[in-house]
């Protein structure tokens, strides 16, 4: 049965819920006077825990919580000094995102959660209607939201929500000049794959699955022509296209171009049960760990850091490092070794957040290799949290 949106948050306006933050102890970790390069950190006795990766990713978020959440709003966002609060809107939908991510692996550390979830759905449309507002990307980011709070919780009311959103993009996908940017190409098409994994009974009017269907247009798009999407020489995105010629202008290239698709490829290969998609995925990972890291393996925005990110970019980081989780703990066919340095990545990536980029009260800053003069805000919060929480549900002990 088909639910709307609008249905979906008239149940749950009769309760105010608020969430209530399960106090967690801050951590520190010694600095080191070295850096353990990834070649080495899977021998390195020093090398943290999934548990120790768990213990400061719920630090952190405890700081997240009291620093950028507004209960009233259901959104996270930044006061300014009189307390006046702003709504970072696509940036709450990756953080929740993020959020779902670690309740669905450590639900008992975060009893709290699911009053989280239900208190964004039932207040947040307050700034956006139906979580629908002018951008596109946007209202995908909150569709992959919801479907990572439902995997998390199993509460369908949440995957009816992605589904609702999913149709406004929908309605419109194919219609636009030079057929739309890369990311927006990439968000439908991880949103699609995704929806036809968890709703593969609806079909449409030919008999094919409705979201199947819509994923292998995005696919076809942003794969087979390559000259508006990826680059097939170097295995990565850029997200600017010449509207004189709707070909790649070969400009900036940014790490969540990389990442969106990464958990996209990954569900085409449960659905196709085709190991091309993952093995796809593979080469888009591996060039950014060889193209988009410093000389330590450290992911790097290496179009603005360390001090001309806007805020927007300050996000994009953890968009790759929470989609590589993804393909870690879900993807098949992938090599051991391939794994293993998959995972020996985050790990090096978290260890380099908590060690150089964490603040004394465990604020994350955007800078994971460390900065003079750390930037720190909602986005780098989340971003850096989206590796924390990476490293801590794909370790293997």
């Amino acid at each position: 049965m088909h639910i709307s949106l609008r249905h979906i948050l008239v149940s749950l306006s009769a309760a105010a819920l608020t969430s209530s933050v399960v106090e967690a102890i801050p951590t520190k970790i010694q600095r080191a006077s070295e850096f353990s390069f990834l070649a080495k950190r899977a021998s390195s006795k020093d090398s943290l825990t999934r548990a120790d990766f768990q213990n400061y990713a719920s630090s952190a978020i405890n700081a997240l919580q009291k620093t950028y959440w507004n209960a009233p709003s259901g959104l996270w966002g930044s006061y300014d000094s009189s307390g006046k609060f702003s709504p970072h809107w696509w940036p709450s939908a990756n953080v929740l995102t993020m959020m779902a991510n670690y309740y669905g692996k450590y639900p008992t550390t975060a009893t709290w959660m699911p009053d989280l979830f239900a208190t964004i759905l039932t207040h947040a449309p307050a700034y956006a209607k139906g979580f629908l507002n002018d951008y596109y990307d946007d209202e995908l980011w909150w569709v992959l939201a919801w479907i990572q709070v439902y995997d998390a919780t199993g509460n369908e009311i949440y995957l009816n929500t992605a589904a609702a959103i999913y149709e406004d993009p929908k309605s419109v996908y194919g219609n636009t000049p030079c057929g739309g940017l890369c990311v927006e190409n990439e968000l439908y098409l991880t949103a699609s794959a995704k929806l036809a994994n968890r709703l593969p009974a609806r079909k449409n009017s030919e008999g094919q699955g409705y979201y199947y269907s819509q994923a292998l247009i995005a696919y076809d798009f942003l794969i087979t022509n390559t000259t508006t999407s990826m680059n097939p020489s170097t295995h990565l995105f850029n997200d600017g296209i010449s509207m004189n010629t709707c070909k790649n202008n070969g400009k900036i290239v940014f790490t969540y171009n990389q990442g969106i698709i990464l958990s996209g490829l990954t569900e085409l290969t449960w659905s196709t049960r085709s190991h091309s998609y993952t093995a796809l995925a593979v080469e888009i990972a591996n060039s950014v760990i060889e193209k988009m890291t410093t000389s330590a393996g450290i992911l790097q925005e290496k179009a603005c850091e360390p001090n001309a990110c806007n805020g927007d970019e300050q996000q994009f980081k953890g968009v790759f490092t929470r989609n590589l989780a993804f393909m870690i703990n879900r993807a098949t066919g992938m090599d051991a070794d391939v794994l293993a340095k998959y995972r020996d990545f985050l790990a090096l990536n978290a260890e380099s957040i908590i060690r150089d980029d964490t603040s004394s009260d465990n604020m994350l800053g955007l800078v994971w290799s460390g900065a003079n003069k750390p930037v720190y805000s909602v986005e780098t919060d989340g971003s850096a949290l989206d590796t924390l929480v990476g490293a801590a549900i794909t370790a293997l002990n």
